[in-house]
């Protein structure tokens, strides 16, 4: 199993690793390894964000959660200010596959870098 680091996009900085959070794929299952990260589902339909456990969160993210009262809410770089994602414990929208509630807090593919290591 590989450590997972994903950062912005604008000024690298580390917004969250499989270290100190869980990477989830859309049906809520941890990323553990390459195979399972560019397509979710059994659709092979390709997926637009990355998603994190609310039970294992870095502090930056925690505290937008807490100012949003765990309900809706806009996911900020604290080093560079760039809109990295958001986090919607309200809707509960559905998965492409429409089986499974997509996990509630995501960061988009294309506003971070995923790194292995």
């Amino acid at each position: 199993m590989s450590n997972i680091s994903i950062k912005c996009q604008k000024c690298r900085y580390e917004l969250a690793s499989s270290e100190t959070s869980t990477i989830l794929d859309c049906h809520e299952k941890p990323i553990k390894d390459t195979s399972r990260v560019t397509y979710s589902c059994n659709k092979n339909v390709m997926e637009n964000n990355w998603y994190l456990s609310s039970t294992a969160l870095p502090d930056w993210i925690n505290n937008y959660v807490e100012e949003g009262d765990w309900q809706k809410g806009k996911l900020i770089c604290p080093n560079c200010n760039l809109r990295v994602g958001s986090f919607d414990f309200v809707s509960g929208m559905k998965c492409q596959c429409k089986q499974f509630l997509l996990p509630q807090i995501h960061l988009v593919k294309s506003k971070v870098d995923i790194y292995f290591r």
